[in-house]
Parts: C-alpha cells; sequence; structure tokens
C-alpha cells in the first residue's frame, strides 16, 4: 500500500470518532509518536497503550495496511524523506529513563537536561513557518487574549499571560480563582481570541471553555501534544509538542520555548 504519512493522519483524523475506543488509543499513540513507532515492534506498541497486539493490527488492516510492518514502512519513510534529521532523536527517544540511577541525583539532572534538548529539537524541526507567522498575527489582532492551562500546562499559560502584559496587550488569565471561569468565559468574541494548553489527560475544564468558544465561533491557539486532542480538533490553529513520553515528569521545554518564542516574535512586531 502506497500512501504517504500526511495521507495517513488525515484519514485517521476523518474517521477518528468511527474507532472503537481501543483503536482509538492505538491512533493517538501512532499519531503522537511516530518516531518511535516507526523503529519499535508491535509488542512494544501494544504494551505501551494497554491493548492487545491483536488490537494494533486491527487498526493498521482499518486503514488499509496488511500489517504492522506495512504501516511501519510509511512511519519509515517519513524518517528518511520528510524528516531525516529526526532519525537519531527517534532512535534516542526509545530509551527508558530506567537506567538512571537512584544514588546518583547529577545522573536524573543530566538524563532530564537531554530530554529536554530533544524535545526542543524535535520541536524546531516540526514547527512550520507559515503556522508561526499565523499564530503571531493571530496574537496581534486579537482585542483581548483570554489564557487558560490547568495542571501540567499552568505554568504555559502563565508565562503566556505574563508575557502578553510585559508587551501592555490586554490579556485575561482564566486561573479559575473564585470559580467564575465559566461566566468569565461567556465573555470572550469573535474579536477576541483563546489561548489554550492541555495535555492528555485533558483538563475536563479546559477543554469545556474549549467547547464552548469553539461552537461560538471564538479564534483559539492551542498547544496540545495530539493531533486527536479535544483543542487540536476545535482550534482555530494548534501546536503540538512532542516530549518525551518516557520519562515520568515530561518536560516543558518545548512548550515554553514555544510560548516564549511567540512573545518574542510579538514584541519584535510591535516595535516594545
Amino acid at each position: 500500500m502506497e500512501i504517504s504519512f500526511d495521507d495517513f493522519r488525515s484519514q485517521v483524523n476523518d474517521r477518528y470518532d468511527e474507532l472503537s475506543p481501543h483503536l482509538q488509543r492505538v491512533a493517538r499513540h501512532v499519531l503522537h509518536n511516530p518516531n518511535d513507532i516507526a523503529l519499535g515492534t508491535v509488542t512494544q506498541l501494544a504494551e505501551a497503550i494497554s491493548v492487545q497486539p491483536s488490537t494494533v493490527i486491527r487498526f493498521c488492516k482499518q486503514f488499509g495496511f496488511s500489517g504492522f510492518s506495512a504501516l511501519q514502512q510509511v512511519l519509515r519513510l517519513r524518517l528518511i524523506e520528510g524528516a531525516p534529521e529526526l532519525r537519531p532523536r527517534a532512535a534516542r527517544r526509545s530509551r527508558s529513563d530506567a537506567a538512571v540511577s537512584r544514588d546518583d541525583p547529577l545522573h536524573a539532572f543530566e538524563d532530564f537536561t537531554k530530554a529536554s534538548i530533544l524535545s526542543l529539537e524535535e520541536q524546531s524541526a516540526m514547527v512550520r513557518g507559515e503556522d508561526f507567522a499565523r499564530a503571531v498575527d493571530m496574537l496581534e489582532q486579537a482585542r483581548t487574549v483570554y489564557v487558560i492551562g490547568v495542571r501540567r500546562a499552568f505554568p504555559v499559560a502563565s508565562y503566556a499571560s505574563y508575557g502578553l502584559a510585559r508587551l501592555e496587550r490586554r490579556a485575561v488569565f482564566l486561573d479559575f480563582v473564585g470559580g467564575m471561569v465559566p461566566q468569565q468565559a461567556r465573555l470572550i468574541g469573535e474579536e477576541d481570541l483563546l489561548f489554550a494548553a492541555s495535555y492528555a489527560e485533558y483538563a475536563k475544564p479546559v477543554v469545556e471553555v474549549v467547547m464552548d468558544t469553539y461552537i461560538r465561533g471564538v479564534p483559539i491557539l492551542a498547544v496540545t501534544d495530539n493531533p486527536m486532542s479535544p483543542l487540536a480538533k476545535h482550534s482555530s490553529l494548534a501546536f503540538l509538542v512532542h516530549d518525551d513520553a518516557n520519562h515520568r515528569l515530561r518536560p516543558l521545554s518545548a512548550s515554553i520555548n514555544l510560548i516564549q518564542s511567540l512573545i518574542y516574535a510579538l514584541s519584535l512586531r510591535l516595535g516594545a
């Protein structure tokens, strides 16, 4: 079967809602970790998402592949032709942090630093110039930028609010203090912008605000981790951050770098 990764991703996006919960789990993991899947085995993939290998094979056949190896050919071709600079990183990402010694804190620091660097390198290779420029346009043109993000995404949202305030742009941080976020979200108009950040498992309050503003036609700029996430599916523009899934505490370096870069680019645009 001859198909490009982009075509495969489009097919998965179009048919995602039709898949069973187990197949949806496979779809999310494959699209989130294409480099790891290209270099791994069907058993490793099945164990990573707690399904049977037969479920992975069923997913492959659902999209016209003869088996797992046929799907891997598409993912490997992406590495060879589409993003060759990611090949060594994909191999390194597949290593577990189990090798980090409990008795050597410096080893932990070095290991996590390497993971953060890999996330930054992959982000640099994956962010498209036209998308980045469009994001800066959205931030510049918005009357008010409403910012939301909790749990792991809280530092990302917090910095977005801080950076916009430093540029004297109108920004409202929906921080859930006082429990008034639903009421605040209803004030967001079509001339405003919602900046939302969330990662699996996607915070329900954030998803609810995103869905509410999406239905009302409000522009949404999102930072998330999977094209199947509720944020990616309902935003005007979404940046996908592929952090190192092998670490218990996933690096935030790529997400923070992205928002800092957007704020910096906006400052240059404004001459601030």
